[in-house]
């Protein structure tokens, strides 16, 4: 499905200024999103959680792409505390919500009647994506690097197969007292 393109359009600018104006530059954003059949928007570009936003019931929702864990959360909580910080969602809507894992939030009605919240919401989630975008991929360059050196040992990290020298004893537990343990003196 396409990504879907939104325009944010500028503040308090007249209809007069506007015509008189070349055509007015607005911020071009791609997300990887999709809509629902009831009109939800899922936005689906983070690594660590999927965001649904509810312009019905101005909600935001986010879920984990996979399972909980305190990476997912602690992610979670970061994007509404940074929609919070930009003042987009209240604090005190923040909240549990009603499937398991899951983070919601509201947003209140814009009072200049210029400014769609809902082109805001998108706009802050993609400027907070962007700003997750140098995480993403140093985690990634880390497990990739990290499963290197387990796949592809150095010289020194390795040693060629049938060079590990044998003992005679090997290991703490005597293979006797484990057999007379079980198999002891009747």
């Amino acid at each position: 499905m396409p990504p879907i393109k939104v325009k944010v359009t500028p503040d308090a600018e007249s209809a007069e200024e506007l015509a008189t104006k070349e055509e007015p530059k607005h911020p071009q954003i791609s997300l990887e999103a999709r809509k629902t059949l009831d009109g939800k928007i899922m936005i689906m570009d983070h690594r660590d959680m999927d965001i649904v936003i509810d312009t019905a019931k101005k909600q935001i929702i986010t879920f984990p792409k996979t399972e909980m864990s305190d990476e997912v959360y602690q992610t979670q909580n970061k994007y509404f505390d940074y929609l919070a910080k930009k003042g987009i969602v209240e604090r005190s809507s923040v909240q549990g919500g009603d499937v398991f894992a899951s983070i919601q939030a509201t947003y209140p009605e814009s009072f200049n009647e210029s400014v769609s919240p809902a082109q805001t919401v998108l706009l802050s989630t993609y400027k907070f994506i962007q700003e997750e975008k140098p995480r993403f991929e140093t985690e990634e360059f880390i497990d990739n690097q990290l499963d290197d050196y387990y796949t592809y040992p150095t010289p020194e990290d390795s040693t060629p197969l049938g060079q590990v020298p044998e003992e005679p004893k090997k290991g703490t537990i005597n293979p006797r007292n484990r057999y007379m343990r079980n198999h002891g003196p009747q």
